[in-house]
Order: C-alpha cells, then sequence, then structure tokens
C-alpha cells in the first residue's frame, strides 16, 4: 500500500512539474559605445500554412523606460503573403472567443514588416488567455492567413509576458 501511495504521489509530482514552462529568456545590454539600451528576444512566434510557402513571424519587443523593462508591442515579418504591407492587421482569438484585432502603425514598405503596439488591455489579454487562432491580413494585397495553433505553442505569448528572465549579455560592438 506504501509503495502504491508513493508511486501515484510521485506520479502526480513529475506531471505538475512537466507542465510548468520554462521561462522565456529576454536578452539585457547596454551599447558602451551608445549607451543605449537594448532587450532582446530570444524567441520567436511561427505560423505557416500546411505547404510551408507562407507564414509569418512575431517578434516580441521591449524597451527601457525609467530603466525599467516595459513590452513595446511586436514585430511581424511575414513570407508569401504579398509583397509589400499598409494597414496590416492581426487578429487574435482566445480560448474563451474573445479577440482582439491590432493594426500595425508603421507606413507603406515593401519589407515584408508589420509593426504592431499594444494596449494595457491587450497585453492583459495576451498575459493571462491561451491563443487558439491568429490570422495575419495584408491590408495592401488583401491577402491572408489563418494559423491555428498547436496546443504546445497556445501559451507562447502567455509565457512572453508572465514568465520571462532577463539576462545580461555583451552588446556586440
Amino acid at each position: 500500500m506504501k509503495k502504491t501511495i508513493f508511486l501515484v504521489s510521485a506520479l502526480i509530482t513529475l506531471n505538475a512539474y512537466s507542465q510548468i514552462a520554462k521561462p522565456y529568456l529576454i536578452e539585457h545590454c547596454i551599447d558602451k559605445m551608445t549607451d543605449r539600451e537594448y532587450f532582446l528576444s530570444s524567441k520567436n512566434f511561427v505560423g505557416t500554412n500546411t505547404q510551408k510557402t507562407q507564414g509569418f513571424i512575431i517578434t516580441p519587443a521591449f524597451k527601457s523606460v525609467n530603466e525599467k523593462m516595459v513590452q513595446n508591442g511586436f514585430i511581424l515579418k511575414n513570407v508569401g503573403i504579398g509583397n509589400c504591407d499598409e494597414n496590416d492587421s492581426l487578429i487574435i482569438l482566445f480560448e474563451d472567443d474573445t479577440k482582439v484585432e491590432i493594426t500595425m502603425w508603421n507606413k507603406f514598405n515593401c519589407e515584408s514588416k508589420a509593426y504592431f503596439n499594444l494596449t494595457e488591455s491587450q497585453l492583459e489579454l495576451l498575459k493571462s488567455k491561451k491563443i487558439t487562432t491568429i490570422r495575419f491580413n495584408n491590408g495592401y494585397t488583401y491577402n491572408s492567413l489563418t494559423y491555428n495553433l498547436k496546443k504546445e505553442e497556445q501559451g507562447f505569448f502567455i509565457n512572453v509576458y508572465s514568465n520571462n528572465v532577463i539576462k545580461e549579455v555583451k552588446c556586440d560592438n
């Protein structure tokens, strides 16, 4: 009986431990030549179609305000979803069917880059709710890609904004 109780408690402990997400790493450095401070994302979110001919990469962005790291929206690089970008948008659908729509703030470009700011309420949703679907809409060509997140990807942004560690690194000069 003692062996059974021990085995069950060990399995419960291992199961609980295995569900704890590894912290999201943010690298921090100060350029000695310019005294500029940088916070660099260590991992990006990638969404593609099933053929892997179209996709997008979302890089969380951070900045320093009063010597403290704060979120600064994110940068999206799209591949194969239109040549140029203008008025692009992202629709993020959460597991409880709430959604957020955000529009790029940068100007027309043909570099396939869109920059997005987040409001405090949008950030709170990303910190607390799992995401099931992300749709990128190219506002210039009207092409779009809808990506359904795999189970293991759904907590990516919760981890980025709620479970992160900062590592000091040297800036490359």
